[in-house]
């Protein structure tokens, strides 16, 4: 029997961050922080909890420590932390700065999802 794969996948390298970015199959979205941040620090288990609450197949959800990566922060403008991203197709199509609580970020991620399995360009534009 094979164990399901953790719920939050931490990227490293340049390299991981194309694979999540260009997959056009799965949105993603990206948690930048810093184990040095405070804010960070108390979302960390709601990020979790919530990324728990969608399959694999649905959403990815994705963490970055920008204090060892920040060079993976850079071409996301990310200048302060904690930054969510919400990314499909290689497209940021929205970010939030600060804290979210488990409730805004649950409800922002099925905004996402909804966005993402929109097809036509009318719906993209109106969604």
């Amino acid at each position: 029997m094979t164990t399901p794969p953790p719920p939050v996948r931490e990227l490293e390298t340049p390299e991981e961050m194309d694979e999540v970015m260009l997959d056009a199959s799965v949105p993603t979205v990206i948690d930048f922080w810093s184990p040095t941040c405070g804010p960070c620090m108390a979302m960390a288990d709601d990020f979790t909890h919530v990324a728990s609450q969608f399959d694999a197949d649905e959403v990815r959800f994705c963490k970055v420590n920008v204090t060892d990566h920040g060079d993976l922060a850079t071409p996301f403008g990310v200048r302060s932390v904690p930054t969510i991203v919400f990314a499909h197709r290689g497209q940021v199509l929205d970010a939030v700065v600060g804290k979210m609580s488990a409730k805004q970020l649950g409800e922002r991620t099925e905004w996402l999802v909804k966005k993402s399995a929109k097809k036509g360009i009318w719906s993209r534009l109106l969604g």
